[in-house]
């Protein structure tokens, strides 16, 4: 952290010798930079460093985004890698029903996720933190409220896929998959909120220690279901929804009792249940948009 007298000076002084000011650059705060740029005019030589340092601090932030992302896609393809050691035919219902039946909620629950990390970014920005936890909370009921469509597909999934040209030896494997993994549509239901919170406020560094954790322990637990406990396919989707929820417990851990999330977290509130109309409008949006550019192409692919 550099003192605001340090600050002062940098801003005070002109950059007239350039290797001496540009190691100052880089222990500024973003705020103090922004305020460097409106007060006077930048030579093009320092444009490259100031571009140096715009981005390494874009790929500090974005950095741990990625590995989350990783981790998380990570925990349904370890799961198929199991699936495989089953059989060919339980590989292939898994497959089909993680493409065109995991899919669709997938696509439902990120796109109105995306909608949570909008407006928490602009409460942020305005600095009003308390809202953040109410706009969490009301995602969070639209959430649970949105999977209870996708279950019904879920549970009657083999006649879905039959009608996606499936045979019917693949749409039953897939149905039994597809039935494992209803938990996970309501734990997908609650991370995404909590994830979009918290990544608003710039913490996202734990969430990626938290995101690898779980995939270690869903390696593990898928192994003792398929090796020790010999659950077979519907052993194996739970699995899945059990890393999940694993995900969602320590997530939720985190934002109570965490000091950083004590300002934007203040509690269960009924102001959640407040303003559920114009956020879901909102939502739905995003949603869609998101599914159509997103998940729509790979279902498409894959009939």
């Amino acid at each position: 952290m550099v003192s605001a007298d340090y600050e002062t000076r940098l801003l005070a002084e002109p950059l007239d010798d350039y290797s001496h000011a540009s190691s100052r650059i880089c222990g500024l705060s973003s705020d103090v930079i922004e305020e460097f740029l409106e007060r006077r005019r930048v030579a093009f030589r320092w444009w490259p460093r100031l571009f140096g340092w715009e981005s390494r601090l874009l790929w500090l932030l974005s950095g741990a985004s990625i590995v989350v992302s990783i981790f998380n896609y990570m925990l349904t393809f370890v799961t198929l890698m199991f699936t495989g050691h089953l059989g060919a035919l339980e590989l292939a219902g898994a497959s089909i029903a993680s493409v065109g039946i995991q899919g669709l909620a997938y696509g439902i629950m990120l796109g109105m996720a995306s909608a949570v990390q909008t407006i928490c970014g602009q409460a942020y920005g305005a600095k009003k933190y308390a809202a953040m936890g109410i706009i969490c909370q009301r995602a969070m009921v639209l959430h649970l409220g949105a999977a209870v469509i996708p279950t019904f597909l879920y549970w009657y999934s083999g006649p879905t896929l039959r009608a996606m040209g499936q045979s019917e030896s693949i749409a039953e494997q897939g149905q039994i998959f597809a039935r494992g993994l209803i938990p996970q549509i309501y734990a997908f239901a609650l991370s995404c909120p909590m994830q979009r919170f918290r990544q608003a406020q710039n913490i996202v560094n734990p969430l990626a220690s938290m995101a690898a954790g779980a995939f270690l322990l869903h390696i593990v637990l898928t192994w003792i279901a398929v090796y020790v406990l010999k659950f077979g396919l519907m052993g194996i989707a739970l699995t899945l929804s059990l890393s999940w929820w694993f995900l969602v417990i320590i997530n939720a851990l985190y934002i109570v009792l965490s000091p950083s999330c004590k300002e934007t977290w203040t509690g269960l509130s009924v102001k959640a249940f407040t303003g559920i109309c114009p956020y879901f409008k909102l939502t739905v949006a995003s949603a869609v948009m998101l599914w159509f550019v997103q998940i729509l192409p790979p279902l498409i692919f894959s009939v």
